[in-house]
């Protein structure tokens, strides 16, 4: 696959997850009295194996960090109050901890090494017997 695929396929991505999860982040639930966010935890769950998966998959950092790029840009967006007056991200502590915990956790898993495909017990031996 070339880079401009992967580069187009990880924004496409990046874009998807990041608007998705910059909603899931604020949603909590009430347990024995309790307020749980919840959503926070699932929301850069998801974004942090998407970047892994990706990293994975595509075998290089180029995906991850495409996506982390789009994650900024999608989290800025959102942040920004609109005409309407929409702002996704208020000024709490749970909005807050999502930018600064996601921006510190995607980059660190956007610059990991990606994890190698399993090798197949079939292709050891067709090699070491060529």
């Amino acid at each position: 696959m070339t880079k401009l695929r992967i580069v187009l396929f990880s924004a496409v991505v990046g874009f998807l997850v990041s608007v998705i999860a910059g909603f899931a982040h604020a949603d909590r639930i009430v347990i024995a009295g309790i307020r749980i966010p919840y959503g926070l935890f699932l929301a850069l769950s998801i974004c942090v194996l998407t970047i892994l998966w990706l990293n994975r998959q595509f075998q290089t950092r180029l995906a991850g960090t495409v996506f982390l790029v789009i994650w900024v840009l999608v989290t800025l967006r959102m942040a920004i109050e609109s005409p309407n007056g929409d702002l996704v991200f208020t000024v709490t502590w749970y909005s807050t901890s999502y930018i600064i915990a996601g921006a510190i956790l995607l980059s660190t898993t956007a610059v990991l090494p990606a994890m190698r495909h399993v090798i197949k017990v079939e292709q050891i031996t067709t090699e070491s017997l060529a």
